[in-house]
């Protein structure tokens, strides 16, 4: 039965699985073609009648003389507050959709070894393809879905069930041990490291602690994937390769905006800023130069895909932050992808595959 919890746990991670998935070395190799790159630089129209349909979450109770307040989104209400912690919410029907999320899906697929997601409906009642609207992984102890779950059961998981405030559900083992699953309503799904992770987040939704400020506004809800990076675990990322500029990092920023757009090529923005400008602006200089050097290296070594790559990037200071954008053509998704789709390409999956570790 605990196998089975992860299971499910692991499905509900997949956006993050697959962005992880993507960051592995990378042979070079020569595009046909110049990508096509629309970097998310703001929200499209499309995108702001979406989040204003997401705000069905009744503002917090407040003193009658006080100003009202709008309705909220209750993704994003859910996620924790701590200035500290990282999110990242991926938009399903663009990881579905998109060729790189068609090659996402068959590696988790592989990585699962399932032929596809349809035992995951049939146990769970949960159709991963059809009933997931987000995921929103943290690097605290939460991970939110939202959708729509009228038929989710976990009577196969052999949990205690117990009721949570006025709509909520925890299932837990008797021992205590992880994951521990919860439900608000219909429409969310949450999944933590313990119960007080999940009891914290319904807290959040129902108003039982003083409402604080989301830790991705609802403004800055654009793009397939956004949310914001702490400081502490973007160095992380750095520490191997660049820890000078990791090291610099840790003081100079405060948080990471981050914007992926991946209809087509992975475009990403990242909008960074900190509490000093003058540590910003000298940290953006810092990089626009390391981006510099790589590209006249990755020219000096023949790498054309890598200098395709650093065309795209660049770093631009706009008083006291600066933003970074950075694509990653859909050529090199599908090779660092094709082992996957390669395991998978006598199977059934949800994305559509050819031979030798292409997407058709």
């Amino acid at each position: 039965m605990r196998h089975r919890a992860w299971l499910l746990a692991a499905v509900l991670l997949l956006g993050l699985a697959a962005w992880l998935m993507s960051r592995g070395d990378v042979e070079a190799t020569s595009p046909k073609k110049k990508p096509r790159v629309e970097f998310p630089r703001g929200p499209r129209e499309p995108e702001l009648e979406r989040s204003l349909r997401r705000r069905t979450l009744r503002p917090p109770a407040l003193d009658p003389s006080a100003e009202p307040r709008p309705s909220r989104d209750p993704l994003l209400t859910a996620l924790p507050t701590d200035r500290a912690t990282s999110a990242v919410v991926f938009e399903a029907s663009a990881i579905k959709e998109s060729p790189a999320g068609k090659l996402w899906l068959d590696c988790m697929l592989a990585k699962l070894e399932m032929d596809s997601f349809d035992e995951i409906e049939d146990e769970f009642g949960i159709d991963v393809l059809e009933d997931i609207d987000r995921i929103a992984a943290t690097s605290g102890p939460l991970v939110v879905v939202s959708g729509q779950f009228p038929s989710a059961r976990f009577d196969s998981l052999r949990r205690s069930r117990r009721a949570y405030g006025a709509r909520g559900a925890l299932f837990e083992e008797e021992e205590g041990r992880a994951p521990v699953f919860g439900r608000w309503g219909d429409g969310l799904l949450l999944v933590g490291r313990d119960a007080e992770a999940v009891e914290a987040a319904i807290d959040r939704l129902e108003d039982k602690v003083p409402p604080a400020p989301p830790l991705i506004p609802e403004w800055a809800s654009y793009g397939d994937a956004y949310g914001v990076l702490s400081a502490d675990d973007v160095a992380e990322l750095l520490e191997g390769s660049q820890p000078d500029i990791a090291e610099r990092l840790r003081g100079a920023v405060g948080q990471v905006e981050l914007h992926v757009d991946a209809s087509e090529d992975v475009a990403i923005v990242a909008d960074v800023t900190g509490p000093v400008a003058a540590d910003v602006d000298d940290l953006g200089k810092t990089l626009g130069t390391a981006l510099s050097l790589a590209r006249l290296k990755a020219q000096s070594d023949g790498e054309e895909q890598l200098v395709e790559l650093l065309d795209l990037a660049r770093v631009s200071p706009r008083n006291g932050r600066f933003s970074t954008e950075l694509a990653l053509p859909l050529p090199m998704i599908q090779k660092a992808m094709g082992r996957c789709v390669e395991r998978r390409r006598d199977g059934g999956a949800p994305g559509e595959e050819g031979t030798g570790g292409e997407a058709r």
